[in-house]
């Protein structure tokens, strides 16, 4: 954050210390989940869910409008994509329903730009031009129309398509000027700076650049300020000016550990990398190169925290939603009771000329209270099928986790004992193990994110033609390791020769790849062998990919079970002394993906010979 957004924030969190639950205390938490969301959005998703439960409370719908919008962002910023497409969506209901323009054209540039985020140009394209239908009607704010023009001008950008990109990143310019937003403008011209960069045009694009870190240094928000010098570093890298680019370089990488902004640090540890090679000083080169690779390896783990910290956030107010639930029924039942009683003493007061009341009135009330409790029973079984479903996820990762961690225990002992052993040649092993082990947990998480993702029918697929020598030289490279450490062959195509295209999603088509080889591994033992082959069908249609090993095999049982009950209520792994165990979720997971993508999996497997898997997809586009 900058030095004004901390002020903000502090200044916020002290008036929130007096505030009492009313409305002002819902704007107040909706303005620190708007301030975090940025730079800190797991911490702002705690404000923004206490804003959306107190405006529910108080029936305040502008405020739960607002506090909608805001936590949406949050959800996007952490990945959870569904999740605030789902908020977005309520708040545009709600938003219609108080006719407010500004949120409607809000909520619409919100779901485009989770659309855009994934990829998915059509739908972004289509929200953001009914957002732009409304964006000059009477009650839309300034910084309303700022964010759908600049989102407009990158969706323009990616899709190559550089005049219309220009034209709104222009409109938002001017309005930025007009409204007096310094920071706005200093943003846009950096955008108008790279859309000449990206045309070559590189003079154009370092005159911009330059005006707009002039216009940014004075206002202190060293974020954006971090942002245009690594830019204009880049336009200098390609005009041959490596001095001053380096001189920006190191300068942004100042801003950004000021102010803690970990993507652009990895961004300037990259253009370190290449200034360094462009200067021929191939050392610090590649000494900036591995900061890059160490770096982004923990800002993807740190991006799966907060994607399973947000998951979290939201069973736990599932829960208590129940749990509200099931209290408020009970007070109504024991008012229900009480009422009975109140009945039964009037009558008996008014004496036998009441009999005829006093039926009707125990008649009424045991249907309201059979009626009562079938509401309760249902909300009890709710809430158990969600502490149930809970476990089942707390049981998986608890056992899954259970293996690399051992091996991690196992390396710290062998490094003891080599020590004690002096065993220098059997110390120089431990690091293919201790990297065995790293991907082996990476994998695993990779696993359970993605069976979650797809669990929740949100699984997006952007398939594409990709050279299968180029999938299989991939996963050679990333098994290398591995296959020297267990003493194990691993055979691949003389890739050169294998000119063959699959149509598949590249995210989806290395995780089943990667899972299957990872299985032959894990179930090999040394002395054996792996064999990756591929070839096309007689109609040309489809490519048959091939994962065959030379390990114990699997019963016919086996088999069956896990080609027909891998299913989310069998998630947890079966483990005996002559079949094989694994975290349950690596074949259903490849299963869900390759039928995504239109293609079959086929296992057949001999106790004591071996296990083959068939996956077969598509050559061309499906129809």
């Amino acid at each position: 954050m900058s030095q004004a957004s901390d002020s903000a924030v502090t200044k916020l969190i002290r008036k929130l210390a007096t505030q009492p639950r009313d409305t002002g205390r819902v704007r107040l938490l909706a303005a620190l989940c708007y301030e975090l969301h940025d730079a800190q959005p797991t911490r702002a998703i705690h404000y923004g869910e206490q804003a959306v439960d107190l405006a529910t409370t108080l029936h305040d719908q502008p405020g739960l409008l607002r506090s909608l919008l805001n936590l949406s962002s949050c959800y996007a910023n952490v990945s959870d994509g569904p999740h605030a497409l789902q908020l977005q969506q309520k708040a545009l209901m709600l938003a219609r329903q108080l006719h407010d323009n500004d949120g409607i054209v809000r909520a619409y540039t919100g779901i485009g730009g989770v659309h855009h985020e994934r990829n998915d140009t059509t739908n972004a394209l289509h929200n953001y031009t009914r957002a732009l239908a409304l964006a000059y009607d009477k009650g839309v704010r300034v910084r309303t129309q700022l964010m759908l023009f600049g989102n407009l001008g990158n969706l323009y950008s990616h899709l190559h398509n550089f005049p219309q990109a220009l034209l709104y990143t222009r409109r938002a310019l001017q309005l930025a000027r007009t409204s007096g937003d310094k920071a706005g403008e200093s943003l846009y011209l950096a955008h108008l700076g790279t859309f000449y960069y990206q045309q070559n045009q590189l003079d154009t694009a370092e005159g911009l650049l330059r005006k707009a870190i002039t216009l940014v240094e004075p206002l202190k928000n060293y974020r954006i300020e971090a942002g245009h010098l690594e830019l204009l570093a880049i336009v200098l890298l390609l005009k041959e000016q490596l001095d001053e680019a380096e001189a920006l370089t190191v300068r942004a990488l100042q801003l950004a550990r000021q102010t803690n902004y970990q993507e652009r640090i990895l961004d300037g540890y990259n253009l370190m990398a290449e200034i360094k090679v462009s200067q021929r000083e191939y050392e610090q080169a590649f000494n900036w190169q591995s900061r890059f690779r160490d770096l982004n390896d923990s800002l993807n783990s740190r991006s799966r925290l907060q994607t399973l910290t947000a998951l979290q956030a939201r069973y736990d107010t599932k829960e208590k939603e129940h749990q509200i639930r099931l209290l408020t029924q009970r007070g109504e039942l024991q008012q229900l009771r009480n009422r009975e009683l109140w009945a039964v003493v009037s009558t008996l007061i008014v004496g036998l000329g009441g009999i005829g009341l006093l039926y009707w009135q125990l008649r009424r009330s045991r249907s309201a209270l059979a009626t009562k409790n079938v509401a309760l029973h249902q909300a009890t079984h709710e809430l158990r099928e969600v502490a149930a479903s809970k476990d089942r996820l707390y049981a998986i990762v608890a056992h899954d986790l259970r293996g690399p961690v051992t091996s991690f225990v196992g390396v710290t002992e062998l490094i003891e004992f080599y020590l004690r052993q002096g065993d220098e040649k059997g110390l120089r092993r431990l690091p293919a193990l201790v990297r065995q082990s790293a991907q082996s947990l990476n994998g695993l998480l990779d696993n359970l994110l993605n069976w979650a993702v797809s669990q929740n029918g949100e699984l997006v697929s952007q398939p594409e033609s990709l050279p299968v020598n180029e999938l299989f030289a991939e996963i050679e490279e990333l098994y290398r390791t591995t296959a020297e450490a267990k003493q194990i062959q691993l055979h691949t195509p003389d890739l050169p020769e294998l000119d063959l295209r699959v149509w598949a999603d590249r995210n989806m088509i290395r995780t089943i790849l990667r899972n299957l080889v990872g299985n032959a591994f894990k179930f090999t033992p040394g002395g054996g062998q792996i064999a990756l082959t591929a070839h096309s069908a007689p109609d040309g249609s489809s490519i048959l990919l091939t994962v065959a090993d030379s390990g114990r095999g699997m019963a016919a049982e086996q088999v069956e079970a896990l080609l027909h009950n891998g299913t989310r209520q069998q998630l947890l792994p079966v483990i005996s002394h002559n079949t094989r165990s694994g975290t349950g979720l690596g074949l259903p997971l490849c299963r869900a993906f390759v039928e995504r993508l239109h293609g079959t999996l086929s296992l057949q497997s001999v106790l004591g010979e071996g296990t083959t898997v068939w996956v077969q997809l598509p050559a061309q586009p499906v129809v």
